[in-house]
């Protein structure tokens, strides 16, 4: 026994949960993804707005500072003081001239008035250094021995470098300032001399009260480009390094201590640096996250209220169809007596109402078939009874007919012999098929039984192809036309009736014609109608000897070869008629096999 399969009501709730489901899942899904690539699109054009503003301000503070190496460097008077200060220092052995200095100090703190909070340094060779605060108690004298500063002074001249953060040594303002943005430009005060070097220094705080305008969930940092923060709010991560690219131009998603930020990067045009915007994930996507919970509860207590709607109303619609089931089920048992009752307008109601009347009419074709069954056995019984040995009538006949002959009466004998074989022909039911020649001998038996009936002359003539002669035709098929033929068209006169057959491609051809009265076109147009639809209606004819005629053999050929089988008529007053049959030569085999 197989194993019990779902219903088919729990197949069609089934479904119906998958089709909310499924559109469900994927609305959700791509609701998601849509609503978190909006958020963080408007998150990196938020950054991105603020950056471009950012940037602004951070460009303009250094390009102020290479403002300022340029008002140092190309000053006139600046460059005659800062000679004499270098040469007197030369001649001196290494000595300041007070005098000389205070003249260089005096420039560079009227050149350095508008700039700001600028810390300024001009480191000259061999040891000569000035600067525009003070540095008491301490001496700039070790600044000569950076690296960068060696690196600069060997360069080529009016280079300008990025030096970074460097920590503040002015003491007054250390606390104030404890980090400084530092870049340094080389020059020379002759042509010939080593490289004097400029250093500039702005606090870094500068910088980052830029960045603190901005929300206080995006974090904005100056990166070099190395990718180490040179300026940012929380003063600890100065100094450290951004482990992520910012060469990009465009957003990302990226990690950093533990936490995932969304980072936009836009590069400045000076010594490879960058504005970096850090934008915790969390925050973009904190409002959306609570938004798409509550989605996703709404949608699960809706999915819950629509099932269980669902499945009352499916329950309502599908308890006629359970109905019909259980009622086809009783049916297949074998009660016939069971009905579905199942009514409405729809087509369940149309499917009960239907599904009824085909049990009554199956009710009503088993009583029929019954009804019928014992017809069929009354009347074998009754054929039973009534049924005489054919052999005994045909042995009966002959035995008259040799009475005749012996008689002298071989004329006589020669129609009992005809009548003997048309009889036998006609009780003999076994073979459905006969060969056209023997079809031709019993013609010819039956117009020598008409001639000794009527004592007319009638002529029966054959023209028969050779190649025809073993054709298989219906029994009784030529019998039928000579009688009409002998009946209706010579009037039961003297006349001729001329029988011929030929073949064509897979077809056998038959044509009857006498030389009788004839008939008129309106009556042939009318016999033709007839015979058509006679075709197609599929009538029975009389089997007895005086009712087979021209109607009969018409319906037995359209049965047996159907659409196939063709009759054509041509008369007309005073010339006869002439009937041609045709239909295929392979039929009998076709009916062989099938017996």
């Amino acid at each position: 026994m197989s194993r019990a399969s779902m219903s088919w009501r729990k197949k069609l709730i089934a479904t119906a949960l998958l089709c909310l489901l499924i559109p469900s899942a994927i609305s959700m899904g791509l609701t998601g993804i849509y609503t978190n690539n909006m958020l963080m699109n408007n998150a990196s054009t938020k950054s991105e707005q603020s950056l471009e503003v950012a940037e602004l301000y951070v460009s303009n503070i250094i390009n102020n500072m290479i403002h300022a190496f340029n008002s140092i460097q190309y000053d006139s008077e600046m460059i005659s003081n800062l000679r004499l200060a270098w040469n007197s220092y030369k001649s001196k052995e290494n000595k300041t001239d007070f005098f000389a200095n205070k003249l260089v100090t005096e420039k560079l703190n009227e050149l350095m008035y508008f700039s700001g909070k600028c810390y300024v340094t001009i480191f000259l060779p061999n040891g000569l250094y000035f600067s525009n605060y003070s540095v008491y108690p301490n001496d700039l004298s070790y600044m000569y021995q950076e690296p960068w500063l060696l690196s600069m002074s060997k360069q080529p001249t009016n280079m300008t470098s990025w030096i970074g953060v460097l920590d503040n040594n002015v003491p007054a303002d250390a606390d104030r300032y404890p980090h400084l943005i530092t870049i340094a430009h080389s020059f020379k005060l002759y042509a010939n001399a080593p490289n004097a070097i400029i250093v500039l220094s702005k606090p870094e705080a500068e910088f980052h009260e830029i960045f603190d305008k901005y929300a206080s969930d995006q974090t904005m940092m100056l990166l070099d480009h190395k990718g180490t923060i040179q300026s940012q709010t929380d003063e600890r991560l100065i100094g450290t390094t951004v482990p992520f690219s910012n060469s990009s131009d465009h957003e990302n998603r990226v990690v950093w201590n533990d936490k995932e930020y969304i980072s936009v990067n836009k590069p400045l045009s000076f010594a490879g640096l960058s504005m970096l915007s850090l934008t915790p994930y969390q925050v973009v996507t904190g409002s959306y996250g609570k938004f798409f919970n509550e989605i996703v509860i709404f949608q699960i207590l809706s999915l819950i209220l629509f099932s269980i709607v669902m499945y009352f109303i499916l329950r309502y619609y599908i308890r006629p169809i359970i109905k019909l089931a259980k009622t086809a089920k009783s049916v297949e048992m074998g009660n016939l007596n069971i009905r579905s009752k199942v009514t409405g307008n729809d087509e369940i109601g149309y499917l009960g109402l239907s599904f009824d009347r085909m049990l009554d009419r199956i009710e009503e074709m088993i009583h029929e078939i019954q009804m019928e069954q014992a017809r069929k056995r009354k009347a074998e019984l009754e054929l039973l009874q009534a049924q005489v040995n054919p052999h005994f009538l045909f042995n009966t006949l002959n035995s008259i007919r040799l009475q005749v002959i012996m008689k002298g009466e071989k004329e006589i004998g020669g129609v009992i012999g005809s009548l003997s074989t048309l009889l036998r022909m006609t009780i003999n039911r076994n073979n459905e098929f006969l060969t056209l020649h023997e079809e031709i001998d019993i013609a010819q038996q039956y117009v020598k039984l008409m001639k000794f009936r009527h004592e007319e002359d009638v002529q029966l003539i054959t023209n028969l192809a050779s190649d025809t002669l073993l054709a298989s035709i219906p029994r009784l098929t030529l019998q039928p036309l000579i009688e009409n033929a002998y009946i209706h068209g010579l009037m039961q006169k003297q006349g001729k009736i001329t029988i011929s057959s030929w073949k064509k491609d897979h077809l056998l051809y038959i044509s009857v014609q006498d030389n009788g009265v004839g008939i008129e076109q309106e009556k042939l147009a009318s016999l033709t109608h007839m015979l058509s639809e006679t075709s197609m209606r599929g009538e029975n004819a009389s089997t007895s000897m005086n009712g087979i005629g021209l109607k009969n053999v018409n319906e037995r050929l359209s049965m047996i070869y159907g659409d196939e089988f063709t009759i054509h008529l041509i008369s007309s007053k005073d010339m006869g008629l002439k009937i041609t049959l045709s239909f295929p030569l392979s039929k009998y085999e076709e009916m062989k096999d099938d017996v």
